[in-house]
């Protein structure tokens, strides 16, 4: 499960909004900040500031992992087999969750704490990064999203087995630019770009007049450079990568992309992964699914499932890309 969403560079010409009338607003959240480019319109940015803060902070409260009474940690600290209801916004991401699950047959998985944290990406309390194999085993008996029940009439989760826990890293921050844009959308605005952490969803056109313009990151460790540019119109796209989070012990490299069948993290050569979807949270979800499977299987879920999808493996020094038909058709000339 990803920590760390990858930066997304996003071209924008601050000139040129001054003339078109464009605002930029900012803030942080999640861990990370967001960034919002709105076309003036009746609305003042100040207005669409103010219930942007409102609603990144109801979903904080919500879903953190990091806030010791959010509604996602009252749950974890359960430790009975009763029913607990959740919000309807925490529900809808929740039920997402659960279908990524079973399309992707338990690649993306939102019950990987326990292991996230034993493996060194969450936690700085062990000495001994690497667990052994009888650790990772016993942890494993608390980790899949089949031992949670779901009532969905009641809108409540029964627990299987009382150490599971629920960690919505990597479908929250997607979640989260969806009820931006939303309310950006309330206030009248038909053109934007909405940022969280580099996941970005946009609609109309940017201050040039033309399609949103946002590059693809190239999976270097040191400085951000430009890998490819997509032209975003109406849509999303959202980046999954292990190339800055990771340790070494003893010269193995360890991604902190946890495989949910074994426990351990990814061996393989895929280092970064973008999806491009209508729903940010669908692409946040899709983006770390992929990066489980590998290449290989990856490419052939997005071909399967007509997903925009851009894949990057690394051989040592070497890049390589692959890109799904439905990719292609946003790649602009950079």
């Amino acid at each position: 499960m990803r920590l760390l969403t990858l930066l997304i560079l996003v071209s924008l010409c601050l000139s040129c909004a001054e003339e078109a009338h464009y605002s930029k607003i900012t803030g942080n959240t999640m861990g990370t900040t967001y960034s919002v480019i709105v076309k003036s319109g009746t609305a003042s940015p100040q207005e669409i500031y103010e219930d942007i803060e409102v609603e990144l902070k109801d979903i904080n409260q919500l879903m953190s992992t990091y806030i010791p009474d959010s509604e996602i940690n009252r749950f974890n600290q359960l430790q009975d087999n009763s029913c607990f209801r959740f919000s309807s916004k925490t529900w809808e991401v929740l039920l997402a969750a659960q279908a990524i699950y079973e399309e992707t047959d338990g690649a993306f998985d939102i019950t990987l704490g326990p292991l996230i944290s034993r493996w060194g990406f969450n936690a700085e309390e062990y000495e001994e990064k690497v667990p052994s194999s009888e650790e990772v085993s016993k942890l494993m008996a608390e980790v899949g999203t089949d031992k949670l029940t779901y009532d969905i009439h009641n809108q409540c989760i029964h627990k299987n087995h009382p150490g599971i826990t629920i960690n919505l890293s990597a479908i929250a921050k997607g979640y989260g630019v969806d009820q931006v844009a939303d309310i950006v959308e309330k206030h009248g605005v038909e053109n934007y770009l909405v940022e969280i952490g580099g996941e970005t969803k946009t609609k109309g056109k940017n201050p040039s007049g033309s399609v949103w313009r946002v590059a693809v990151e190239k999976p270097v460790s040191v400085t951000q450079q430009k890998m490819l540019v997509v032209g975003l119109k109406d849509s999303s796209i959202a980046t999954s990568g292990d190339y800055r989070n990771y340790f070494e012990v003893n010269g193995q490299r360890f991604s902190h992309t946890i495989d949910p069948k074994t426990g351990y993290p990814v061996t393989h050569k895929l280092t970064s992964v973008s999806v491009i979807h209508p729903q940010n949270m669908y692409a946040d979800a899709y983006a770390t699914a992929l990066t489980v499977m590998g290449t290989e299987d990856a490419l052939s879920f997005a071909e399967s499932h007509k997903l925009a999808a851009f894949l990057i493996s690394q051989n040592g020094s070497e890049l390589s890309t692959k890109s799904t038909q439905e990719f292609r058709q946003f790649t602009l000339d950079n």
